[in-house]
């Protein structure tokens, strides 16, 4: 496989504009929205700097993959708010996700070889559960996926208890890392996953079976079976 630009949740930082100048493949975990007042970040930069992604997926339509995170969910419809939603830009983040020319630039995951991209994680509880209804969907993982985020988003507001939830498991944009803790198996032995999601506070990823959280505001290139910080440092 190609090498692999990944950038973990955005919330409106500035630390993903390397990938401007990088001429590879590089896929974005979610996350663009709702920044945290105390980092100085406030909405209105947030906006501007997901206009300025969308600028670049535009540009760059075959090597550049934006995901959706949890934080996109309750643009796409209020009914699904959570933490530092934003009524007064409501309307300008759902015309983007939903919107006739960009809507498609944006889905919930990306599959390349051995490796599942999506923006919290697949729990094998979750997948159990829902398995039925994305199976018929489609061929492979990333379309069953995609496809059922357009048909089900209910699905992905599930959370559990560790997210403050009443569901038994998190959904792909809401499961936390440590129901992987709690799992005995994996959904599929041969996926790594690579998610964001749950803020880390060390410079270095954090892997828990087959599962790879990278959500620590670096940008990481994934080569040769190995995540490594980009530019190195």
């Amino acid at each position: 496989m190609n090498e692999i630009l990944i950038v973990p949740d955005v919330h409106g930082r500035k630390f993903w504009e390397p990938v401007l100048d990088y001429k590879g493949e590089v896929i974005f975990l979610g996350d663009y929205a709702d920044p945290y007042p105390a980092e100085g970040i406030v909405d209105e930069d947030a906006w501007q700097n997901l206009l300025r992604i969308v600028d670049f997926k535009q540009r760059n339509p075959h090597r550049v993959t934006l995901l959706v995170g949890n934080h996109e969910l309750h643009y796409y419809d209020m009914k699904f708010q959570a933490g530092r939603f934003s009524e007064r830009y409501y309307k300008k983040y759902h015309d983007v996700l939903t919107g006739e020319k960009t809507a498609e630039l944006f889905q919930l995951c990306r599959k390349i070889d051995k490796y599942l991209l999506v923006h919290a994680g697949i729990t094998k509880g979750w997948y159990d559960l829902h398995k039925d209804e994305f199976l018929p969907l489609g061929d492979d993982l990333e379309t069953q996926l995609n496809r059922l985020f357009v048909r089900n988003m209910d699905a992905f507001y599930e959370a559990s208890i560790e997210r403050g939830g009443w569901d038994n498991y998190g959904s792909p944009l809401w499961a936390d890392i440590h129901e992987f803790y709690d799992e005995k198996e994996p959904f599929d032995k041969d996926i790594i996953q690579i998610i964001g999601h749950t803020q880390l506070k060390t410079e270095d990823p954090l892997n828990k079976g087959n599962v790879w959280l990278i959500d620590n505001r670096r940008l990481y290139l994934l080569t040769n079976g190995e995540l490594k910080h980009y530019p190195a440092s």
